[in-house]
């Protein structure tokens, strides 16, 4: 079932949503969304791996936008376009693309260097830069909940039965399969948290006759409430 998933991902569209909710005191929040419609490509499997060409066809950010949101809106369009392989367990593995991406940022850095400066800015930039020049934390970047992790999420190991795993926030995540018929859901929870920063943490994931249909992770911080979720819509 994990190999017919990850071949039937393809010219599959998908819509990634993240819901950003700011507790700023006691009395007052915000909420940010930030919305991608992803189109995924499946070019076969050459050894172990799969190839994927990942395509971000539509942005849809939060209208109120304050300056900091545009500048990371532009740098969002960075990674639009992605080629990696993926294992069996969907995991990212590699990063095809790598070049492209590296020559790509040198000209959006230096577009965005016209109209944004000062220390706040150098940094997210020689972050980026950094990330690119590192492709094992670019993987881990790309597996993110926040980028591709709801897609390529390195679950498809726990179809049959109960997994851990240990998270980079510093947890335990707990996988439970769920049959029912021909839907198959993966019921996520955690523990040890208290070893982590993060006050609450679920997710789950529905798969349907080998097609991957929907899945969200919910996190809790201290001041922040995050909601990454998938639907397919095509």
């Amino acid at each position: 079932m994990a190999v017919n998933l990850l071949q039937n991902l393809h010219q599959k569209t998908y819509r990634l949503e993240t819901i950003v909710i700011e507790q700023k005191n006691p009395f007052y929040s915000t909420q940010k969304s930030y919305v991608r419609e992803v189109e995924v490509y499946y070019y076969g499997k050459v050894k172990d791996q799969h190839d994927f060409q990942v395509l971000v066809t539509h942005f849809d950010f939060s209208e109120d936008e304050g300056s900091m949101d545009k500048f990371l809106k532009k740098i969002s369009y960075l990674f639009d376009e992605i080629e990696c392989r993926v294992d069996d367990e969907g995991n990212i593995t590699a990063v095809d693309n790598l070049l492209f991406l590296r020559v790509r940022w040198a000209k959006i850095q230096a577009g965005l260097s016209e109209t944004h400066t000062g220390q706040a800015i150098d940094r997210y930039f020689s972050q980026i830069s950094d990330l690119l020049e590192d492709e094992a934390k670019l993987i881990v970047f790309l597996g993110s909940y926040k980028m591709f992790g709801l897609l390529f999420n390195g679950l498809l190991n726990s179809f049959d039965t109960k997994m851990k795993r240990e998270s980079s926030e510093g947890f335990t995540e707990i996988v439970n399969p769920v049959k029912n018929g021909d839907t198959l859901t993966l019921k996520v929870s955690a523990e040890n948290l208290e070893e982590s920063e993060i006050k609450h943490f679920r997710g789950l994931f529905v798969c349907k006759r080998d097609q991957y249909e929907e899945g969200f992770i919910e996190i809790k911080k201290q001041n922040y409430h995050l909601k990454h979720s998938l639907l397919w819509i095509g």
